[in-house]
């Protein structure tokens, strides 16, 4: 799979979808994306929008030279062990 797949794929599961109240519909965002925000009447409304946004917010970045916010995967639970005597 192309990296830039990865990343968009990586960057839309950090997606935050806000309830906006009765009749407003949802709201979604990613943290780190400046200016990309997207509504929708339902919560995969928004996320649909919130996708071709991305896009289009990833290509001008690129363009323009700035790169793209640093992702990092989602940390693995780890289990630490206590011992007392």
């Amino acid at each position: 799979m192309n990296n830039l797949l990865k990343y968009r794929r990586m960057a839309l599961k950090k997606a935050e979808i806000v309830n906006l109240g009765a009749d407003e519909g949802y709201a979604a965002k990613i943290p780190g994306f400046a200016g990309l925000l997207a509504v929708g009447s339902s919560k995969k409304a928004a996320v649909a929008e919130l996708s071709s946004a991305l896009d289009d917010w990833m290509s001008l970045a690129l363009k323009r030279g700035l790169g793209l916010p640093a992702l990092t995967a989602p940390q693995k639970a780890r289990m630490h062990a206590v011992v007392s005597s």
